[in-house]
């Protein structure tokens, strides 16, 4: 049944215009709509973000939860999973090296969207403390004059994202978790994984916060210290690696025979990894304490950055450098480990495991904790429900961990996450001005 709903939902989000799906030139427009709509936020003031990001001080008289590092350490654990990692391999293997390049594109135009999104959703968010998409759509809309729309938006999305993190996001995560266990050691972890899941979850934002925050700057810093290094040791065949990636761009095959399959495979995947326009950023960011949506919203810009920009870039020359992209089936994340095997041995063994598995823990704890709010959202704060919903959840995780058929939960998880645009670019379009007036505010400011 699963797999039929996932055929429906994909064939309609891939109608095709000019030879190209519906939804891939969706993204694209939304993010240039976004990017020319808003000032070239995304490179007008990602310095602006970057400083606020490490300026320590905060305000705990601000209505608020967590601090800026830590919002940002939630959602960049969110992003930064094995879809990252392993999903710029299965873009490759689907769309060939110059999906690497879409990836990129997409990512610099996501910057603007994320920015749109985290902004509306802190300006709207419930009782200074908690805030998403629903949100804005429910209360944003309603303001200019479309309660019953927005009222429609929220409900539809907020199912959206539930289904899209248990279905979809928690599911590859764990997947590939387990696939690297199994490789690495020869017996399944999915239990201890299960568990460790719901110990944290338990805890709520403080402790999702405490745990990505933990992990999550060391391990990017380690996983992009590795790429440059064996980006190095084949330093010799950089210029050609990316030569091969912008041939393909305009190769027969990717525009004609494939169908612009560099162009669809890059923008799918680039969704997926930083999540630019589906909204699940708004829900970490919407607890920061704080009280500028400027502020907010141009450090949530620095994420598409780092994920999409930065570590999807790295791990596809890196692909491509070693040649790896010329064997089948690359999109398994042990094919990618043994990348790392053969410049760095004790690495391999010991560092990038402990990367991979970070990054894949903390994702799948983010996506928990952006399914609940959604819940929360739902049904009210009801704990009988919340606990029934986090049991479900460690269960999703534990057959997902079972699961042999990688190819599918990725592409579930992509279809999953490209429906949550729909809504919320929509309502990121009749809020607009909003977001105008809050950039404008800022900029008269500081004359």
């Amino acid at each position: 049944m699963i797999v039929k709903i996932s055929e429906l939902l994909n064939s309609l989000l891939c109608i095709k215009i000019f030879n190209i799906p519906f939804i891939i030139i969706w993204v694209i427009a939304t993010g240039i709509f976004c990017t020319v709509q808003f000032k070239f936020i995304n490179f007008r003031l990602f310095k602006y973000g970057i400083q606020t990001l490490f300026n320590m001080k905060c305000n705990s008289d601000n209505k608020g939860i967590i601090t800026h590092i830590q919002a940002f350490a939630t959602v960049i654990s969110g992003t930064v999973g094995l879809g990252t990692i392993s999903g710029v391999a299965i873009a490759i293997t689907i769309g060939g090296p110059s999906a690497i390049f879409w990836m990129i594109i997409t990512g610099m135009l996501g910057m603007s969207i994320k920015f749109a999104e985290v902004v509306l959703a802190f300006t709207h968010r419930s009782d200074n403390t908690t805030g998403g998409a629903f949100y804005y759509m429910k209360d944003g809309l309603a303001k200019i004059g479309f309660p019953k729309t927005g009222k429609f938006l929220a409900f539809a999305y907020a199912i959206m994202l539930i289904i899209a993190m248990i279905f979809g996001g928690i599911p590859f995560q764990a997947n590939q978790m387990a696939a690297l266990s199994d490789n690495l050691f020869g017996y399944n972890v999915s239990i201890i994984i299960s568990l460790l899941v719901l110990v944290v979850i338990l805890g709520g934002i403080k402790r999702i916060a405490f745990v990505a925050t933990s992990l999550a700057p060391i391990m990017i810093m380690l996983y992009i210290g590795m790429c440059v290094y064996l980006i190095y040791v084949n330093k010799s065949n950089l210029l050609n690696a990316l030569s091969i990636i912008f041939q393909d761009i305009f190769s027969k095959s990717a525009v004609g025979g494939g169908v612009f399959s560099g162009l669809i495979a890059g923008v799918r995947r680039s969704v997926f990894a930083n999540e630019a326009g589906t909204g699940t950023a708004a829900i970490a960011h919407s607890t920061v304490k704080e009280v500028d949506p400027i502020k907010v919203g141009c450090v949530a810009m620095i994420a598409p950055f780092i994920d999409t920009i930065l570590i999807s870039f790295l791990t596809g020359i890196v692909i491509i450098i070693t040649g790896i992209h010329n064997v089948d089936n690359i999109g398994d994340i042990t094919l990618i480990s043994s990348i790392f095997s053969t410049a760095l041995p004790l690495f391999s063994k010991s560092v990038f495991p402990l990367i991979m598995f970070s990054f894949a823990f903390s994702t799948i704890i983010a996506y928990c904790y952006y399914s609940e709010v959604a819940l929360l959202y739902l049904f009210g704060n009801k704990k009988v429900l919340l606990i029934l919903f986090q049991v479900f959840i460690v269960i999703s995780v534990y057959v997902s961990c079972m699961s042999k058929n990688v190819e599918f939960i990725s592409y579930l998880g992509d279809t999953l996450f490209m429906c949550l645009m729909i809504p919320n670019t929509i309502a990121i379009y009749l809020l607009r001005r909003e977001v105008l007036n809050t950039i404008d505010s800022y900029y008269s400011s500081k004359r």
